[in-house]
């Protein structure tokens, strides 16, 4: 028997792995086996680095475990055999339980059967536990009386788990099928024709760690045979008798159950210091990552440091800091974080959401015309991008669903000018056919895989350039190309019906355990990879991020069918060996090192019940050893752990205002006296300056969209001309309007409302619960009026005011003037909130002081605000002056008819007004308070923000920075 060979963790294992193969007589005969493919790389730079190695020579098979394996099965077998698609594993599966069914034994006999959909979710898992069981060599035997573990179903499969393995396992062969845990079977029960097989080619196991029980049977016969020399990469103590570190608890087992003390062979006798490590305590991600930036920015020399990313989906963020030079990424990327993905999910979003007659939701379409992959096909003048931006304005202000195929381009219009309708409308209806129609007739997974490869061979097709500039972007397509669409096709059942959630299921599922590679070239500078990715390498410098419990070393989501604390009933590895080899990847990186910076997370995470992240157990016990080592408590403020603060700053109480420039003031004053104001706009500017700057001044319009639950606007411009409508007859007539027929009224807003474009594409609860709204306001409405002769219904009133020089015009419309026996009143309708002058605000002689004496002379900051809060609106005073000067008639009172609020009217002035006082108010207060409002405007140096209520309806409060 050969020795085992261990490697002092604390030296780069690959050079002395070099060194040990480079002594070897067989040296071209052997074949070097490594846990994964990654490290042949090194040994290969290494062996062509070397030269003292004889030339010529030939080198040695390098080759992962997983590829040996099914290379051995390739050429041991008499049949050839074929990798079974996950997906026939499921319908396998799914046969062998329904047989198991049908002789009506157990706990499952008694159970619904459940149809292919129905046992998808619990053959996956079953799956899955049959090749862990096959890949531990281990027999099941049945698991009874588990209904108090796990769920009913799950409980009869575990009834009849050695049934359903061995049925399982012969059916595969009968099949010609094959999965890996299948090859370490057919492996194991081969021993004597592999060892044939390898007589003229032994065997170096390089770096293996925790060891299945198919890898423990296949290697230990090897061993005892001559033909397999083990080398390790652990603590020395194993090799010396001392006490050895706990990380290495997986290999302690493995040299107790072969009986057998390892030789240490070391490339120095030197015993290296330990690391020397510090650690990093940011509140989230990014103050870990200003802090790694900044320790890389102090690095003298990066060559030979390694960032580690125990989440890997960290790795776009972490690009972002890095230094100028390139890094060597050696890591997978989940492909579902990736842009292609997303318009994936997007396409099948599009299907969930669609109706059955064909219409897709509208937010949906503006997801998919949005994404970039799309508006970047095509020439190089990008003709998708323009005509997209303008069909995403059409979809704004249409229905909530619609049919995309229906609307066409404007192509002679200037807003598409320049966009050739011979090559873009091809190409747009190219991107519409794969994206939609497509997929609409999807119903298995044939059809399913034929439509991503069809999405596929359209985005490589009129995206050719863009594969080649976003490398990253090409390799996912690749992916897609390469393992999820086959995986899709290369099913026995593809052409089965399965449902539409089903399909989408599965592909969700595929998506989200693929990867995007990244190759590992060069081998030297700055690299980032993941933790399982350091297996075996060695690194000067490393910088881990993360290091929380719930990354190392990390939680495995809860399995149904067989939960953590039942697999050690079956003889399965469970949580405990998961963290024993994440402890060992760990600390055998440590030990290499000469210097560890590792950064964690303690502020509050996200997520379910917003837990607190917690350092992981492995940086406990960093801490801990350093307690230990000076006798002392470590606590927060500790030199040895860095604290991430960022500089704060005061909080803004309110959002910026809007400085006031003399190009601004210059623009307000053409624009006052070219537009003037209606008392809408003076509202507006005494509620909010900055409000009636985007509006008045900026234009600014607010984004169209569609309203999913009916306009506040549309539906008040509905209700006024209904009411126009039905009281235009009664104009210039004494009418008792309490006492009219109410039918003719609904009858008239019901066929209105039904004609109305924007509420036609509502839900029905919707639109029935606004029709019946409306029905119930008018009613309420007509019977709460009092008898008067109407003067007319939204009349235009104008004016012109002076002000400083400035001849102004003044407008507004009035909803309703009519003559009561106390004289003429102005109304204006409100099916919202609105509101009028407090009353006492008329007799707050201190402010009307203040209004009197406000100009440049005597500024007076506080007065637009004093004015909001007590004067609240000048709508209504503001109507009535403007009748005034219109008709030379002194309106008696003007009022608000609150239609939300049963049609009841809030009166401006009321009955213990006398006749002077009203004059006063319309005459004199009135319209000084205009003039101080546009003099106010006029000399303001800024347009404030004032925040408020009505900031969640404002249009604005995304710019203004609500």
């Amino acid at each position: 028997m050969l020795p085992i060979t261990l490697i002092p963790w604390h030296e780069d294992f690959m050079p002395v792995l070099k060194n040990i193969l480079a002594e070897r007589d067989d040296f071209g005969r052997l074949t070097v086996l490594f846990p994964h493919n990654r490290p042949r790389r090194y040994l290969k730079a290494l062996l062509k680095a070397d030269h003292e190695l004889k030339r010529p020579v030939f080198l040695p098979r390098m080759i992962s475990i997983a590829d040996f394996v099914s290379g051995l099965r390739r050429d041991l077998s008499e049949t050839c055999v074929a990798p079974a698609n996950r997906l026939d594993l499921v319908a396998l599966l799914h046969e062998v339980v329904n047989d198991l069914r049908a002789t009506g034994r157990g706990l499952l006999a008694e159970l619904p059967k459940l149809d292919r959909e129905g046992f998808l979710p619990w053959g996956i898992r079953l799956a899955k536990l049959m090749d862990d069981l096959l890949r531990q060599a281990i027999e099941p035997d049945d698991l009874a009386y588990m209904e108090g573990e796990v769920s009913a179903y799950a409980s009869a499969l575990l009834e009849q788990l050695g049934a359903i393995h061995s049925e399982y396992v012969t059916r595969l062969f009968d099949r010609g099928w094959t999965t890996p845990g299948l090859d370490w079977r057919f492996v194991t029960s081969r021993l004597d024709d592999v060892s044939t097989a390898l007589a003229d080619a032994p065997v170096v196991a390089a770096g293996f760690y925790a060891l299945s029980g198919a890898e423990d049977f296949l290697f230990r016969r090897l061993w005892q045979e001559g033909l397999l020399h083990p080398v390790i990469h652990s603590d020395p103590a194993l090799a010396t008798g001392g006490a050895a570190h706990h990380a290495v608890a997986e290999h302690a087992a493995w040299l107790g159950r072969w009986h057998v003390r390892p030789e240490l062979r070391c490339a120095s006798d030197d015993t290296p210091p330990p690391p020397e490590i510090r650690f990093c305590e940011g509140f989230d991600r990014h103050s870990q990552l200003a802090a790694m930036a900044e320790d890389l920015r102090e690095s003298e020399d990066l060559d030979g440091s390694a960032i580690i990313l125990p989440d890997e989906g960290a790795l776009l963020p972490v690009l972002h800091h890095l230094p100028d030079e390139e890094p060597n990424i050696s890591m997978g990327y989940p492909l579902e974080r990736t842009s292609l993905a997303r318009l994936v999910e997007t396409l099948l979003a599009l299907q969930e959401n669609r109706l059955e007659d064909g219409r897709y939701h509208w937010r949906d379409v503006i997801g998919l015309i949005r994404h970039p992959y799309l508006r970047l096909l095509g020439p190089e003048d990008k003709p998708l991008r323009r005509i997209f931006h303008v069909w995403e304005a059409a979809i704004r202000r249409g229905e909530r669903y619609l049919h995309p195929l229906d609307w066409q381009p404007p192509y002679g219009d200037e807003i598409l000018d320049g966009v050739n309708p011979e090559t873009a409308e091809p190409l747009r209806q190219d991107v519409l056919r794969h994206c939609l129609t497509r997929f609409e007739t999807v119903n298995s997974l044939k059809t399913l895989g034929s439509a991503l490869s069809g999405l596929a061979a359209m985005l490589h097709a009129h995206g050719e350039r863009l594969w080649h500039t976003y490398l990253v972007d090409a390799e996912c397509l690749f992916r897609l190309t390469t393992s999820v669409i086959p995986q899709l096709l290369g099913v026995e059942t593809d052409s089965e019906d399965l449902g539409r959630p089903v399909l989408f299921s599965l592909l969700r599922q595929l998506i989200g355990q693929e990867r995007v590679s990244f190759e590992p070239e060069p081998l030297g500078g700055l690299q980032v990879l993941g933790v399982l990715e350091t297996r075996l390498l060695h690194f000067k410098r490393l910088y881990v991020l993360d290091a929380v419990e719930e990354r190392l070393p990390g939680t495995n989501p809860y399995d149904p069918l067989l939960p953590d604390p039942l697999r050690k009933l079956l003889g399965l590895p469970d949580s405990r060996e998961r963290d024993n080899v994440s402890a060992y990847n760990f600390h055998r990186l440590l030990m290499g090192a000469d210097q560890a910076v590792i950064y964690y997370q303690s502020g509050i995470q996200p997520g379910l019940l917003d837990s607190k992240s917690v350092r992981s157990r492995f940086v406990e016990q960093l801490l801990w050893e350093r307690e230990r080592e000076e006798n002392r408590i470590i606590e927060g403020g500790d030199p040895l752990i860095r604290t991430v603060t960022f500089p704060a700053g005061s909080l803004e109480p309110v959002p910026r205002g809007v400085t006031v420039t003399p190009a601004i003031r210059n623009m307000l004053k053409k624009t006052l006296q070219k537009r003037g104001l209606s008392p809408s706009s003076l509202d507006r500017y005494m509620q909010c300056p900055k409000q009636f700057f985007y509006t008045y001044l900026g234009n600014v319009r607010p984004v169209d969209e569609v309203d999913e639950e009916g306009d506040r606007a549309e539906f008040g411009s509905l209700m006024h001309a209904v009411l126009r409508e039905f009281l235009a007859p009664h104009v210039g007539r004494r009418t008792d309007l309490a006492g009219l027929d109410p039918t003719p009224l609904l009858a008239l807003f019901d066929e209105r409302f039904r004609d109305c474009a924007p509420f036609a594409h509502l839900p029905l609860d919707t639109r029935m619960a606004l029709n019946k709204t409306g029905r119930y306001r008018l009613s309420e409405y007509l019977a709460s009026q009092e008898p008067a002769t109407l003067i007319g219904l939204e009349e235009k009133l104008e004016t012109l005011m002076d002000v400083d020089g400035l001849s102004l015009p003044l407008s507004g419309q009035a909803d309703r003037i009519e003559e009561r026996a106390e004289g003429v009143y102005i109304l204006d309708y409100k099916t919202g909130n609105g509101v009028i002058p407090n009353k006492k605000a008329w007799q707050d002689m201190d402010l009307w002081d203040r209004v009197r004496d406000f100009g440049p002379d005597s500024p007076d900051p506080m007065l637009l605000s004093d004015l909001a809060r007590s004067i609240k609106s000048v709508q209504l005073p503001m109507y009535l002056h403007l009748y005034r000067q219109v008709a030379d008639t002194l309106p008696h009172d003007g009022g608000l008819v609150k239609l939300a609020d049963n049609g009841t009217t809030a009166l401006l002035f009321g009955a213990k007004w006398t006749d002077d006082e009203r004059a006063e108010a319309v005459d004199e207060m009135t319209p000084r308070l205009i003039q101080v409002l546009i003099r106010h405007m006029l000399s303001a140096t800024e347009f404030p923000a004032r925040p408020g209520q009505g900031c969640q309806w404002c249009d604005f409060k995304t710019p203004c920075g609500q």
